[in-house]
């Protein structure tokens, strides 16, 4: 029962470490920029339907 909850325990400061490194150094955002950048070629080219 006690190795059961020392390993919880364990996961539980694993998840919080990962979770802070994303969030300290903004991982999120950087990921979200890069799949923006890949993304933006694509719609750049479509046909448009309407004239501004």
């Amino acid at each position: 029962m006690i190795k059961s909850l020392i390993i919880i325990g364990i996961i539980l400061v694993a998840l919080f470490i990962i979770t802070f490194v994303i969030y300290f150094f903004n991982l999120d955002m950087k990921l979200v920029r890069f799949v923006y950048d890949k993304l933006q070629p694509h719609y750049d080219n479509l046909e448009k339907d309407r004239k501004l």
